[in-house]
Formats: C-alpha cells, structure tokens, sequence
C-alpha cells in the first residue's frame, strides 16, 4: 500500500444505473461513446473501431451494451475492498438523477454508501434542466439520502449555471454547506455551446455565491490557466483532474503546464484527486502513482492526493 489517497470523483453503478447514464450521454452527447471506445471496447468483445462504429450508428444500442458490460458481477464490497487494498481512504461516489427501478441512480448510490459509510460518499446528481425539480431533488437528496455534496453536468441538461435561475440551488448547497461538484471544461454535445462549462462561468457562481464551495470537475481543460485564476479569486473553489491521465501533464504542449507550475503555490490547497476510472485503463490507485511521478514536492504530492480532499470532507469548509 502506497501514500494514501481520497478520490472525490468516481462512479460505481450497477448494470441499470450504468444504462441510465450511458443512455444520457448517448441521447444527448453520443460523442463520448466514439471518444472512449478504446477503453470500453477492452470490455466488451469488439475493437474500439467496432464500438466507435457502433456508436455513431445506433447510439442507443452501443450504451446499452457498454452498460452490460460495464456493470456485470458489479459488488460493492468488492469494490470498497479492492480500494482500500490499495491505499484509497475515502471514495466519492457521483449518483445522478436519471430514474431506475425504485427512484432514481442517487438512490441506489445511497444505499451503496450506506453499506460502507466510513470508505464511501455520496454527491447526489442534479439536473438543471427544471431548476424546480433541481432543488427538490438536491434537498431529498441532502435530507432523505444522506448525500455529503452535489453535483452537475451543465452540458448535459444544456443548462448555463450562472443564470439566475439556479440561485435558489446555490444558496441551498452554501447553506447547507455542502460542496457542488460542476463539470468544468471541454464537451462533446454539440448543441451546447462550448463555453457552458467553462471556468468564467465558475467564476460568476462563485462570486454571487462567496459562501459555496464548487469544485471544478476535470481541471476546466482546456482553460487550466484561466481555472486556476479562478481558483486564486474565489477561496471556496476547488479543481480535481478526473478524465486525464496524470502521466500525460507533463507532457509539452498537454494543457496542464500552468497546474505543474503553479500547483504547489497559489493552488497547493485547492487540487484535490478524482479518477474516474472507468473513462481510464487504469484504476485510482495506478492514477495516484502518476501523480507521484510527476516530479512535485512531497508535500505537494500529499496534499493533492489526500490532505486537502480529507480537510474538505471532514469540515465542508475551505482552508
């Protein structure tokens, strides 16, 4: 067992919530089953040309089978035990708000959580396309099913978080004190524009809202300079680099250079760890370990991986 490490994005489904989401983004952004057919594509029987081929021609069918394959023998035990084997403290677990059998994915994440309180968290999905709906769904979420946090996908729900009809969900999430995971960066669906996730939209929520704590999934790439000038404006704002390879920062011409540079200075308490795995060939652990490779100091490394994810977690408040 190595450092250890807390990983405050990761996804944990079974094969009917892994279809549930899988069919979103097939419904709405089928780019992304084309973007990780190489990865799905080492689950299932085909190539990557076969399931990007499949993607583009029949979406729905191609999610589907990913889903199946993504979720067979899925065991929560299993997979609490396999983390902790490895060094992971603490997991994450991202629900969302489409419905399956019995509610919806937050839900069955819920009940997952329940099981291992001490290793597992839950921030509950949210959708912002019916901002109503978004605030009933985040207060049940918060009262009824334990959830520690929220969290949103703007592209998804085409949805633009700084409008100002999603105030009433800021306010509750700073009330409550809980922190709101938002989905920061690059998209893939084409009818959004480009820039609904981008940090300068963190920016305008941050600072109508100086007592919410946002964490900025995906690092804001393509946009890490201008991220991490948000981070530096707003104190209760976090970034985690989920979805990337951390061997490939460091790499010249990645995007990442202004993260390595400045990361362990005006940043150094506000990058947290989050993997999820299954956009990767690698498991939190194997990402963890990139992370150390990438030539920061100790303590850098350390707070990254862990001691600023276990502060957050443990007082709902920045540093």
């Amino acid at each position: 067992m190595g450092r250890p490490v807390i990983d405050v994005c990761e996804v944990a489904y079974d094969t009917e919530c892994w279809r549930a989401y899988l069919g979103a983004l097939a419904a709405r952004a089928p780019r992304y089953l084309v973007l990780f057919a190489g990865r799905l594509a080492a689950l299932t029987a085909g190539s990557a040309a076969e399931v990007a081929a499949g993607a583009v021609r029949d979406p729905a069918a191609t999610a589907d089978r990913l889903a199946a394959a993504l979720g067979r023998d899925f065991d929560i035990d299993r997979h609490v035990e396999a983390r902790a084997a490895s060094g992971v403290t603490r997991q994450i677990l991202h629900g969302g708000p489409w419905p399956v059998a019995g509610g919806t994915v937050n839900d069955r994440v819920a009940a997952l959580v329940a099981r291992h309180p001490d290793r597992l968290g839950l921030w509950a999905g949210i959708s912002l396309a019916d901002p109503d709906a978004a605030l009933t769904e985040a207060r049940r979420a918060l009262d009824v099913s334990g959830a520690s946090g929220l969290s949103v996908i703007p592209f998804l729900d085409g949805a633009d978080p700084s409008a100002p009809e999603h105030d009433r969900l800021w306010r509750l999430a700073a009330d409550r004190d809980v922190p709101v995971w938002v989905h920061c960066g690059q998209h893939f669906r084409r009818d959004v524009p480009f820039d609904v996730s981008a940090p300068r939209v963190l920016d305008r929520v941050a600072g109508a809202h100086p007592g919410l704590t946002l964490v900025a999934g995906h690092g804001g790439w393509p946009w890490v300079a201008e991220m991490l000038a948000v981070v530096q404006r707003h104190p209760r704002v976090y970034l985690e680099f989920s979805s990337h390879r951390p061997a490939r920062m460091a790499v010249p011409g990645s995007g990442w250079e202004p993260l390595l540079a400045l990361g362990g200075t005006i940043a150094r308490s506000r990058v947290l760890f989050g993997s999820t795995s299954w956009t990767q060939a690698a498991g939190p652990a194997d990402l963890a370990a990139e992370v150390a490779g990438l030539g920061l100091p100790d303590d850098v490394v350390g707070a990254w991986l862990h001691d600023n994810a276990a502060r957050l977690l443990g007082t709902g408040r920045a540093a």
